[in-house]
Parts: structure tokens; C-alpha cells; sequence
């Protein structure tokens, strides 16, 4: 009744496509498989029977039909693809294989192509180490028998020249020729199933992200007119009781109270104003060949007067023709961001930048001796919105973007009270893109 069971299984999901790219790579081998023993089988018993006379051979080829359908039945039933593709493996592959190769020639019957077939399925069929461990055994198996055949060749049944000879080697080239076709196009229809999803989900992904991104830079543009108005206000409030002749304690108070609100209104709009940076970095951006030794001599002369308020100074040390493929605009930016964060953590010393080139990456390196980073801050610095209270959390996240938006990497150094160094890896440009000078 079980067996009647696995075979109205079997009739029942019939019109269930046995190749479906949606039924996984495992499953769609062993089906190719097994529908290839079931005809092979077929075919090879009768050629046994009626042609050669070689019962037992027959009764071989028959079993294999019996053996594939059986197996192919209790696979769909149960789902338990992997413990009947091992089985069946094993009882064909290095059972019924080397049966056919000592009863039909040996060595001169052209049965070795059935041992690459063994070899390329269990490779498709099965995975993980027992994947490893049966072909292992397998081309052990298979080697050993072709020697044994060569030392011991009165051990092997010579087929002769005749009609079933002819039958079989044809019989045998097309099964094998056609499994392993249907193998590869399926393998390669379902690679190509696998990419095109892929392909619209990242399609999808990104009109997401850019969606995101847009609606993050008009709520950021349209957060900042109101701040920018109601910090004028309050600071025009300010200058009007400090100008009053008439000061009380209550005034007094109060100018401390707005400029304390005025100071909350402009950190809000400092990180109003990162966010909309930070949506800026996720645009499409303009790419083309440009110098990065120009850009940091730009962000450092740029700079040079606001250093002086902590009396800091900014050093250069970079090669010319250091070409790299990207967006200007962006990256100077980003320097002057990595700088102005020096800057911030560093008192009469120099912050220093440095580009040099390595293989095929430009090396950057912004570094300070300065107060360095904390250690529980140090694993978050790239993270939006971390920050030691003096800044807004989002400039080395916009760095981060930059960086890794021109296919580089990032990283920082630091020693607390000692200092920090930003390390920036950029693909050096050597013509693979195009686009104009800098």
C-alpha cells in the first residue's frame, strides 16, 4: 500500500513541471536523473533481451527503471530529495556503473563516459563535504576499476561487433549527452531566473533609496527656513534687552534663556543641515578623471584662516598626478569636513594630509594630534549621528558615503588624548572609465 501510495504521488504531480527553475538546483539534477535512468533502463533492457540474449543484463536495466521511478516517486511524496539522491547515487553510481563497465567491454566498450556522467551529477545533485566525500570516492572507485580491468582482463565481458554493440554506444552517447545538456540549460536558466529577480530587486531597492533620499532633502530644506527665522528672531530679541536701558533680573534671565534656545535652534539646524548633505552624497554624481593632491590643496587653503582660531595649521604632503575617477565637488567636501574635524579636537599643533600612491590604490591620510576619540565612541564614528558633543554626528558619515561611493574604503586610528588618523584607499585611475580632466 506504501509503494501504491509513492506511485499515485508520482501520477498525481505529473503535470507539476519536473524542471522548474523555482524547484532549486538539487532538486531539478535529481529529477533529470532519474527520469534518465528510467528510460535509459528502459531502452538498455530490451537491447539486453532481444538483441545480445543477456538476460541477467536485461533484468539489470530493468531494475535501474524500476529503481529511478521508485526513487523519483518517493522523492516528490515525501520531499526527502537528499536521502534519496544519496541512495540512489550510491546504488547506481558505484554499483550498476561498474557492473555495465565489466559486462559490456571494459576499457573498449566506451562505458567510461558513464563515470564522468556519475561524476558531473553528484556534483550537481548533492552538497556540502558528503558532495566532496562521494566524488572522492567515486573517481577512487572508477580509477581502481579501470586498473583491475587493464591487470585482469579476463575478468571483463567483450561485446561483439554486431548490432547490439552499435545499439548500446548510441543509446549510451545520447542519454548521457542529453542529461547532461538538460543539466547545464537548466542550470544556466536558472542562474539567469536568479539574476533578473535580482536585477528588479536592486531596481526596486534603488528607486526606494532614491525616493528616501529625496524626501529626507525637501523635509531637510523646508526644516531649515523656519529654524533660520526663528534664530534671527530670537537673536534680534537678545540684542534689544542687552540694549535696553531698563535691565532687571527677569531681563537678565530671559536673554540667558533665549540665548540658550537660540544655541539648541542653531544645533537643530546644524544637523538639519548634515542631513540634507548627506542626502546630497546619495545623488547621482558626475565622475571625472581629476587630482586628488588638487583637491586637498584646495580644501587645505580653504581652510587655512578658520584654523587659526585654535591656532592650528594645516599641512599638504601629496605627489601631483595622483588621478583618480570621481566627483570633484563631493570630495572636497569630504576633505574639508575630515579637516574642519581636526580641527575641532586640536589646539597650536597641524593637522596634516597626506596622499601617496600604493599599487593601485591613492592612499589618504588626515591626522591630528589631538585629543583622539573615545574608545566607546571609536567602533561608532561612522554611524549617523554619533558624535562627542562637538559636532553633529553626520560629517564622517557623509565621508563614509563619499569614500565608499567611489569604490573605496575607509577607516580611522586613534589613541585617546593622543590624536586620531583618517586612512582613505581610492582605485587609482588609469584610463578605465574615461571622462574629462580636472
Amino acid at each position: 500500500m506504501q509503494k501504491l501510495h509513492y506511485v499515485k504521488a508520482l501520477l498525481f504531480k505529473a503535470n507539476e513541471p519536473l524542471f522548474d527553475s523555482s524547484a532549486g538546483i538539487q532538486k531539478i539534477m535529481f529529477n533529470i536523473l532519474a527520469v534518465a535512468g528510467i528510460l535509459g533502463g528502459l531502452l538498455l533492457g530490451f537491447a539486453n533481451a532481444f538483441n545480445t540474449g543477456r538476460l541477467l543484463s536485461a533484468a539489470f536495466g530493468l531494475g535501474i527503471t524500476v529503481l529511478s521511478f521508485t526513487s523519483l516517486a518517493i522523492a516528490i511524496a515525501t520531499a526527502r530529495y537528499k536521502t534519496v539522491c544519496l541512495i540512489y547515487t550510491i546504488v547506481v553510481f558505484l554499483g550498476y556503473f561498474p557492473y555495465l563497465f565489466f559486462n559490456m567491454g571494459g576499457l573498449y566498450g566506451g562505458k567510461t563516459i558513464n563515470f564522468v556522467f556519475a561524476i558531473v551529477f553528484t556534483a550537481y545533485t548533492l552538497e556540502g563535504k558528503l558532495r566532496w566525500f562521494l566524488m572522492s570516492l567515486q573517481l577512487l572507485v572508477f580509477s581502481g576499476v579501470c586498473i583491475y580491468a587493464y591487470l585482469h582482463s579476463e575478468s571483463v565481458v567483450m561485446m561483439s561487433l554486431g548490432f547490439g554493440f552499435v545499439f548500446d554506444a548510441i543509446v549510451n552517447m545520447f542519454f548521457v549527452s542529453i542529461a547532461i545538456s538538460i543539466a547545464f540549460i537548466v542550470h544556466f536558466r536558472l542562474y539567469s531566473h536568479q539574476q533578473k529577480a535580482l536585477d528588479n530587486q536592486n531596481t526596486l531597492l534603488a528607486d526606494a533609496n532614491v525616493s528616501k533620499m529625496r524626501f529626507l532633502a525637501n523635509s531637510s530644506h523646508e526644516m531649515r527656513i523656519p529654524l533660520t527665522i526663528a534664530s534671527v528672531n530670537v537673536q534680534n530679541v537678545i540684542d534689544l534687552l542687552r540694549d535696553s536701558h531698563d535691565v532687571t533680573r527677569t531681563d537678565s534671565d530671559m536673554v540667558h534663556l533665549l540665548a540658550d534656545a537660540q544655541k539648541e535652534i542653531m544645533r537643530l539646524s546644524r544637523m538639519v543641515g548634515g542631513m540634507l548633505t548627506l542626502a546630497s552624497a546619495s545623488e547621482v554624481i558626475e565622475r571625472r578623471r581629476l587630482d586628488i593632491s588638487e583637491v586637498l590643496r584646495s580644501a587645505a587653503s580653504a581652510l587655512q584662516v578658520h584654523l587659526r582660531e585654535h591656532r592650528n595649521k594645516v599641512k599638504v604632503a601629496a605627489d601631483s598626478g595622483l588621478f583618480i575617477f570621481g566627483d570633484a565637488d563631493l570630495l572636497y567636501q569630504a576633505m574639508t569636513n575630515l579637516i574642519e574635524n581636526a580641527h575641532k579636537h586640536t589646539e597650536n599643533d597641524t593637522v596634516a594630509l597626506c596622499a601617496v600612491r600604493c599599487k593601485d590604490k591613492i592612499i589618504i591620510t588626515v591626522s591630528d594630534n589631538g585629543s583622539g576619540i573615545p574608545p566607546d565612541l571609536l567602533p561608532h564614528v561612522f554611524e549617523r549621528g554619533a558624535t562627542d558633543g562637538k559636532g553633529t554626528g553626520y560629517g564622517l558619515t557623509f565621508c563614509k558615503m563619499v569614500v565608499e561611493s567611489h569604490s573605496g574604503e575607509i577607516d580611522v586610528r586613534s589613541e585617546f588624548g593622543k590624536g586620531a588618523s583618517i586612512h582613505i584607499a581610492i582605485p587609482h585611475y588609469e584610463g578605465q572609465f574615461g571622462g574629462s580632466s580636472f
